[in-house]
């Protein structure tokens, strides 16, 4: 008997089956390939959603300190996923964006929220997107909708900032009171007073914003010896000396003059609090009743063009010498009046005729020399003291530089922010001085991302 046939049966039977299951193996396999397709691009499309809700958080943070809220929303609106360069995959639309201003405590963001424009120290952006889907649409899917929150504070650890304070000590800084700078019992204070008390302001508010600070005054000194730091316990350096000319308000015309009083450098801080034995705390005023800090010679002009080149002239030198440089910084103490006569100015800079020649422009050669400064990177800041005085009045100098106060010194600044004044209508920013030095200080520090749980 032949049982060949039924034998073939079975196999062919067998290779039916087989290949059924070969097939529908196959139509699983390539529906799991496709739903990994859609759910790399819902992952790919989740990162990048992720990077535009932290852009536009930190964008918004960075706004807080000196602007106001409106502006800081803006902005981080401007930076969100969806707009401008934070394009978001083909197809994945920005269904909703929440931006909300947060008061978030010390433990959080060290800077508080009620000194800052904003009235806030922290930002949270919150957007919510549609991802179209591909194979999924073979079930009924069409589209998943992710989401992605981002949390910022306004101000951190320090942009590695060098900062260099640039105070006037002539006769007008410290014979003239400023009605709008008191002590605790309401007197009014001379303009060198309330500028070397926003000063220690400035130190404190530091201590989140940089390490390194030095201190220079004008008219110029002449040290004892080079390096000079100023100290309580020894004696005032005095002014630079030009011999038959008498006392100079240029750093040239001295065979050792100086303007700097304190070297770049830390220790300006001990336990967070200002340190007694800083130099440029003593020199401010900061370390005792005992210790007034340095005083202001009379009579001997102003002349505030050079103290800006040697301020910026050190920033540089000691940046160089840092792994990264840090940025400078230069914030000028001044009332904006220069008012030094063609002999104070020295054989170089009184000098009629040639390309030196600044008398009777000793304004507009300040803000050349603050050009010169910013072309380099340093940020400047010019607080302006001038106690009841308006924007046109006074006249800067006494040639015939037609440049006021308040315009030299708004020239001199950075920015229409960067300038401050307790009186000149012109400057950008608070007039409050109790506000002043903080808006500094804060403006020193940078924007953080913070974990989402952060209260």
């Amino acid at each position: 008997m032949n049982r060949m046939p039924g034998r073939y049966s079975r196999r062919n039977a067998q290779r039916g089956a087989v290949s059924v299951m070969v097939a529908l193996s196959l139509i699983v396999l390539l529906g799991f390939a496709a739903l990994s397709i859609d759910i790399g691009y819902i992952a790919f499309s989740q990162r990048r959603l992720q990077a535009g809700t932290d852009a536009a958080a930190m964008a918004g943070a960075m706004d807080l300190w000196k602007s106001a809220s409106s502006t800081a929303f803006a902005d981080a609106r401007a930076y969100a996923a969806g707009q401008g360069n934070n394009t978001l995959p083909n197809g994945v639309t920005v269904t909703s964006t929440t931006i909300q201003g947060l008061s978030l405590s010390a433990s959080s963001v060290p800077l508080p929220a009620s000194q800052a424009v904003s009235t806030y120290n922290g930002i949270q952006v919150t957007q919510q997107a549609s991802v179209p889907l591909f194979f999924a649409r073979l079930f009924g899917i069409t589209s998943k909708t992710i989401s992605a929150t981002s949390k910022a504070g306004a101000g951190f650890g320090a942009v590695p900032y060098n900062v260099m304070i640039v105070l006037d000590t002539t006769r007008s800084m410290a014979t003239t009171t400023d009605s709008n700078c008191k002590n605790s019992s309401g007197v009014p204070l001379t303009r060198l007073a309330c500028a070397q008390a926003g000063a220690l302001q400035l130190l404190s508010g530091l201590s989140l914003a940089g390490d390194n600070v030095g201190l220079m005054v004008f008219p110029p000194i002449s040290p004892s010896a080079s390096g000079y730091s100023f100290s309580c316990s020894s004696t005032e350096p005095s002014v630079v000396s030009t011999g038959q000319n008498g006392y100079s308000a240029v750093g040239a015309s001295g065979s050792n003059a100086t303007y700097q009083i304190s070297p770049l450098g830390g220790g300006y801080l001990s336990g967070g609090q200002l340190s007694t034995s800083s130099g440029v705390v003593q020199a401010l005023g900061g370390a005792s009743s005992k210790c007034g800090g340095i005083s202001a010679p009379g009579g001997l002009g102003t002349f505030y063009a050079q103290a800006i080149t040697a301020a910026n002239a050190a920033l540089t030198t000691f940046s160089q010498s840092q792994s990264p440089a840090g940025k400078n910084a230069i914030v000028l103490l001044s009332d904006g009046i220069a008012t030094a006569d063609t002999s104070q100015l020295g054989n170089v800079y009184g000098k009629s005729g040639g390309s030196s020649y600044v008398y009777g422009s000793e304004c507009q050669a300040a803000i050349n020399a603050a050009s010169t400064a910013k072309g380099s990177g340093t940020t400047v800041y010019a607080v302006a003291y001038l106690g009841g005085e308006g924007a046109s009045a006074p006249s800067c100098s006494d040639g015939s530089d037609a440049l006021t106060a308040c315009g030299t010194m708004q020239s001199i600044a950075t920015s229409q922010s960067d300038f401050f004044s307790d009186t000149c209508t012109n400057a950008g920013s608070t007039q409050s001085l109790n506000q002043i030095f903080s808006s500094i200080a804060y403006s020193l520090t940078k924007a953080r991302l913070i974990p989402p749980n952060a209260t």
